[in-house]
């Protein structure tokens, strides 16, 4: 082992993920020659190509695709024995951390969680990534370190811990009708603005929940955002579910209305996930304890 140097793990991890000498020397921040170099003194120490071209495509051999599996579980606890310090303060902790959130979970829970680390670690930074199949496979490789989601999006080999809950507002125009008095009738008969969850079939837990019911409504407009969602409804005849929790950043829009759903809606609850690899990283079970405590004292916000 004194023979190999552990950068070439690294080196060897980047190439085999991206399959590019371009891209990988821009993720480590070095010059291609740098990495070409590293690959070369790879091969010298495994007697193996590792990878090769093929015609445009860099390929790995039958010795890299062994290789391959082995690295990836080796990169991420090699990274974790790399940032361990001798001490246990987590003020005095100065690293990033990234989590997979929705965009609703990025503006009533992150926030709150980044103003309270700007209190008890200054020097800890939060990077979100939103819900996407490239966002979920990193996560089970290892490079992303938390995961906040609804109960429809656990798998079964998370060990998820309650985050907070939350209920649903209607939103409407203030010049709607329905804004005085809604039925039930009404309601499942006005057209629906919704978001997408961007995983599976995309469907939301309202939308979810329509299907349960088997109640089928016209949907006039599906999402990526909530942040987007107030344009499609002022002036419109259009109805949309949202968290109460979402209500406060909307309600000083002066032509959007908020009522209560005529109907018993089921509570969301996010979950907190952290990656299985983190088990053994003590900054970030500090931090996942973190998180958890700001998600019990969220301030439970009054359904409409």
């Amino acid at each position: 082992m004194e023979n190999l140097d552990l950068n070439l793990i690294v080196a060897i991890d980047a190439l085999m993920r991206h399959r590019s000498v371009t891209d990988a020397a821009a993720e480590m921040c070095i010059s291609q020659s740098a990495l070409s170099s590293a690959l070369k003194r790879a091969r010298a120490h495994f007697g193996d190509e590792i990878l090769f071209y093929n015609g445009q495509n860099m390929v790995p051999t039958a010795f890299g695709s062994a290789l391959e599996a082995e690295v990836r579980e080796l990169i991420v606890p090699l990274r974790m024995l790399s940032r361990r310090r001798a001490q246990e303060d987590i003020s005095l902790l100065n690293r990033r951390f990234t989590i997979i959130a929705s965009d609703y979970v990025a503006a009533v829970y992150v926030s709150e969680l980044c103003r309270h680390l700007a209190r008890v670690a200054p020097d800890v930074s939060i990077s979100v990534v939103p819900f996407t199949e490239d966002a979920m496979q990193r996560f089970h490789r290892g490079a992303i370190d938390f995961l906040i989601g609804p109960t429809f999006a656990m798998e079964e080999s998370f060990e998820p811990h309650d985050l907070f809950r939350d209920t649903f507002a209607c939103v409407l125009s203030r010049d709607n009708p329905l804004a005085e008095r809604m039925t039930e009738e009404d309601f499942f008969a006005a057209p629906q603005v919704v978001t997408e969850f961007f995983l599976d079939d995309g469907r939301s837990h309202f939308e979810r929940w329509l299907v349960e019911r088997n109640r089928p409504v016209k949907i006039v407009a599906s999402l990526p955002s909530f942040v987007v969602l107030p344009h499609y409804i002022a002036g419109t005849e259009n109805v949309a579910t949202i968290h109460n929790r979402l209500v406060p950043h909307f309600a000083g829009n002066p032509n959007l209305v908020f009522v209560k759903p005529p109907v018993p809606i089921p509570p969301l609850i996010e979950h907190l996930v952290s990656n299985r690899r983190n088990r053994h990283d003590t900054d970030a079970m500090r931090l996942r304890d973190i998180m958890l405590e700001v998600g019990r004292g969220l301030v439970t916000q009054t359904s409409m």
